[in-house]
């Protein structure tokens, strides 16, 4: 018996987390104010993409983003720090979960970011919690 599978493309994604995120930089902690994440523009053939497995229940997804922190980019290129500080975080999040009882799903995963001066790898982590 086959899998009843449902590929889709993500398009559009626009999302804000007001709370924002703390960011330690030079051994201060700093707020970020508003979050902002959008879908980043890459070639949709290969990237931005997920499936629905009606069969198990199961829904997966791929897709890059851009993380921007507009308040506190503003702060950085007050203070006169070299502008790729400021420049928003590109990210691959990769996030499964169930397809619920509506057809919506509750996806979590994870997400890798990009090199970023402000952001360095080996102390930066992100992660995609499930929706509600």
């Amino acid at each position: 018996m086959g899998e009843d599978l449902l590929r889709f493309t993500v398009t559009r994604l626009h999302a804000t987390v007001p709370e924002g995120v703390p960011i330690t930089w030079r051994g201060r902690e700093f707020a970020s104010g508003p979050l902002t994440i959008e879908l980043a523009a890459r070639d949709l053939g290969t990237a931005n993409q997920g499936v629905l497995n009606y069969t198990t229940r199961r829904a997966r997804a791929e897709f890059h983003v851009r993380l921007s922190f507009p308040r506190f980019a503003e702060t950085l290129e007050d203070l006169g720090v070299d502008p790729a500080l400021s420049k928003p975080v590109e990210a691959v999040l990769r996030s499964g979960g169930d397809i619920l009882d509506d057809h919506g799903f509750a996806l979590s995963g994870t997400c890798d970011l990009e090199p970023h001066g402000l952001l360095p790898t080996e102390t930066t982590s992100a992660a995609v919690l499930p929706g509600h």
